[in-house]
């Protein structure tokens, strides 16, 4: 297999990993913070890497990449450093009415859970394919360490 039929595939996955970073459809923590007046009275979403940082009387600091917002909202029970997604109405300085909350419950063991394929694939991967130098191509292996240990087994060895 050629190196340019393959390379094509990682090269968009990258710059759709870039577009997804860099085109900001929904302002962050800091855009709001850094410009009030814009957002006085408009209504935002705040949910990416927003976590609970303390509770208050009257609800709790959302905090998001070293940015805190007050968040006004009538909940208790919100564990401390859960992430959060929080949607309401911005007043400035720097508090939040909260409209909706979702506590995203598990996201830490989901994010654990998903670098399993992905410490697979980078130890299955090499073992399965070659680069030939002088072509320049990527080759299965005749017989990877994964088939040698099936075939050893159905051997009967």
């Amino acid at each position: 297999m050629s190196l340019f039929k393959i390379l094509p595939g990682p090269v968009l996955l990258l710059l759709l990993c870039a577009w997804a970073n860099y085109s900001c459809p929904y302002p962050d923590l800091a855009e709001i913070l850094g410009n009030p007046q814009k957002f006085a009275g408009q209504r935002v979403a705040v949910f990416i890497e927003a976590r609970i940082a303390e509770r208050t009387e009257d609800g709790f600091i959302l905090a998001q990449r070293g940015h805190r917002l007050r968040v006004l909202a009538n909940v208790k029970e919100a564990p401390l450093g859960e992430f959060v997604a929080v949607q309401g109405v911005f007043q400035p300085p720097n508090h939040l009415r909260a409209e909706t909350i979702r506590l995203a419950q598990g996201r830490r063991w989901k994010i654990a859970i998903s670098v399993i394929p992905v410490l697979l694939l980078a130890v299955l991967l090499p073992m399965a394919l070659r680069f030939d130098r002088r072509n320049g191509t990527l080759t299965l292996r005749a017989y990877t360490g994964v088939s040698k240990i099936l075939q050893r087994k159905g051997n009967g060895n």
